[in-house]
C-alpha cells in the first residue's frame, strides 16, 4: 500500500553538514553564552565548542558574518530541489530575517539530537509540511513537498501516483476536513512511529572529530561566568 511512510525522505544532517576540517579551534563565545545555551538544548559545554567551529566553518564559506544564509545552507547539505531546501532554511531561520544565527542553529540541532523527546521531533516533522505556518498540513502543502523529497531522492513519482500516496495518508485520518491538526499529525505517527527515527541526527561523529585536538580553548578564558 503506498502512502506518506513509503516515501517520507530521511533528513539530511545539518550536524554533519559542511567540512569541519580546518580554521581556528577557539571558540569565541563567552561563558555566560555557553551557560544559557546549555540551559536551553540538550548539548553539554564541549558539545556546544564543537558546533560552535563547525557553525563558523559553515558561516563563513560564501561570506564571513556569523550567519548562515540560503547559499550557504543548500551548499553545506548537499541538497538540490529548491522547495525542501527553502522549508528546511525557514524552520531553522526562526525569526524569518534570510540568515540563521548560532542559536538558531544550535536549538534547532537539538530537537534532532538523541536526547531529544518524541514530542520535539514529531513538532519538527509537521514544520516541515505546515509550508504557510498555519498550524494544518493541508492537501497541496503534503503533495508539494511529497513531490520536492521525490525530487530530492531522485524518486520516480508521477502525478498519479503522488495522489495516490496522497489519498492513502489522508485516507488514515477520520474527519480531515481536507487538512491535518497537530493532534491528528500525533495520532497518524504513533501508528507509524519508524517515521521520527528518521528525524534523530548522532553528532557524537562530529563532537569526537572536533575533540581530537583536545579540549576546545575559549578566546575568552577568564571571562566572568554570570550566576
Amino acid at each position: 500500500r503506498r502512502n506518506l511512510y513509503r516515501h517520507r525522505r530521511s533528513c539530511s544532517d545539518p550536524a554533519t553538514m559542511g567540512n569541519s576540517h580546518g580554521g581556528s579551534r577557539v571558540c569565541k563565545l563567552k561563558k555566560k553564552e555557553i551557560k544559557a545555551l546549555v540551559a536551553k538544548t540538550h548539548f553539554s559545554v564541549e558539545e556546544i565548542k564543537a558546533l560552535w567551529l563547525h557553525f563558523r566553518l559553515i558561516s563563513s564559506s560564501e561570506k564571513d558574518d556569523n550567519l548562515i544564509d540560503r547559499v550557504e545552507f543548500q551548499k553545506a547539505l548537499g541538497l538540490k530541489n529548491s522547495t525542501f531546501v527553502d522549508r528546511m532554511f525557514a524552520i531553522f531561520d526562526a525569526d524569518g530575517d534570510g540568515g540563521i544565527t548560532f542559536t538558531e542553529f544550535l536549538e534547532c540541532l537539538s530537537g534532532l539530537s538523541s536526547k531529544a523527546a518524541p514530542e520535539e521531533k514529531l513538532n519538527f516533522s509537521f514544520k516541515i509540511y505546515d509550508m504557510d505556518g498555519d498550524n494544518v498540513i493541508s492537501v497541496q502543502e503534503l503533495t508539494d513537498m511529497l513531490r520536492a523529497t521525490a525530487d530530492e531522492n531522485d524518486l520516480v513519482l508521477d502525478e498519479n501516483a503522488l495522489s495516490s500516496v496522497v489519498a492513502s495518508t489522508f485516507a488514515e485520518i477520520p474527519n480531515h476536513n481536507d487538512h491535518i491538526t497537530l493532534a491528528q499529525y500525533t495520532d497518524l505517527l504513533a501508528d507509524h512511529p519508524m517515521m521520527l527515527s528518521q528525524l534523530t541526527l548522532n553528532i557524537s561523529a562530529l563532537i569526537a572529530e572536533q575533540l581530537q585536538g583536545g579540549e576546545i580553548p575559549l578566546e575568552d578564558q577568564d571571562g566572568a561566568e554570570d550566576g
